[in-house]
């Protein structure tokens, strides 16, 4: 890529597909990005490795350039904040026994286990007229709801999501106000399927993401309020800073640069993208230009077709 068309090129280093709880396969999702006018786009689903191989396939057959990425959910004991980290470069191993595999999949399992018994407490509520739901979103809410049809909901994802229950609740796209009502009172506020996972601590996430080849990258930190974890997160490993997203401020911004600036980190940027499960429009919504994100980056997208 010459000077002149790195400066013009533009990336989204974070967007989900079907293989979690995005709405949308990595086929259209490429189709996107390239009506969008972007160079490449970085696919991180979350808390498997398992669809890499699957989406760097799909990427070649389409002749786009993908990142195979995955974004691990993960907290910072010293903080009590949930924080999120992007892999990139990774390589799944045979038999999933990698150091980051075995954390991702314990992560991957817990939340499948809780979004089953979520949807078991749905149905019970469903049952005793206790959903708690207000009154005028009711008749959106379908009787029929069933952990059969949320397991149907999430087929082709590596996991179980609370927007594959709210598909099979609601049968509504994650901006509708509706949506919005049955989500908080269903999912938040000492609701009947109020309920959170444990995760495992940021730095052990960074550290077996190093381990098993991969560039960990710091997801959304003004979204989170994750700017307290840098320094711990860098002497674990971090090498990246996700600087443009659809939730950071003009500040934030400046700070994730800071933050680079500072510890010697790379920058990227993205949309968030997850089709009707979130709130972006399409891909590119939010990018990085290819100058900004640099020869870390450029060099991962030179590498992506000898990965599998």
């Amino acid at each position: 890529m010459t000077d002149g068309a790195r400066e013009a090129a533009s990336y989204d280093l974070h967007v989900h597909s079907t293989f979690s709880d995005g709405t949308e396969p990595v086929a259209a999702l490429v189709l996107r990005a390239r009506r969008e006018g972007l160079a490449a786009i970085a696919v991180c689903d979350h808390d498997s490795l398992a669809q890499l191989a699957a989406v760097r396939h799909e990427a070649h057959e389409l002749g786009f350039p993908v990142l195979a990425g995955v974004e691990a959910s993960c907290w910072d004991p010293a903080t009590g904040r949930k924080v999120h980290v992007l892999g990139l470069g990774l390589e799944a191993t045979p038999d999933a026994s990698g150091p980051l595999e075995r954390i991702v999949g314990e992560t991957l399992a817990r939340r499948s286990a809780n979004t089953l018994w979520q949807a078991w407490r749905i149905r019970r509520a469903l049952d005793e007229g206790a959903l708690g739901v207000p009154e005028e979103c009711m008749p959106c809410v379908d009787d029929l709801f069933s952990l059969d049809g949320v397991v149907d909901e999430a087929e082709g994802s590596t996991g179980l999501y609370k927007q594959h229950v709210m598909d099979e609740l609601c049968h509504l796209p994650y901006l509708d106000p509706t949506y919005q009502a049955v989500y908080r009172a269903v999912f938040k506020g000492g609701g009947v399927a109020d309920r959170d996972i444990p995760y495992p601590d940021a730095r052990d996430v960074v550290r077996a993401m190093r381990e098993q080849g991969g560039h960990p990258v710091l997801a959304h930190p003004g979204q989170m309020d994750s700017w307290a974890s840098v320094a711990d997160l860098v002497a674990a490993g971090l090498e990246g800073i996700e600087c443009h997203h659809p939730d950071h401020t003009a500040a934030h911004v400046r700070m994730a640069r800071e933050a680079a600036r500072e510890h010697g980190l790379f920058l990227t940027g993205g949309s968030d993208y997850h089709g009707t499960h979130g709130a972006p429009a399409c891909p590119g919504v939010c990018r990085i230009g290819a100058e900004e994100a640099g020869e870390v980056v450029a060099a991962l997208l030179e590498a992506e077709g000898s990965l599998c």
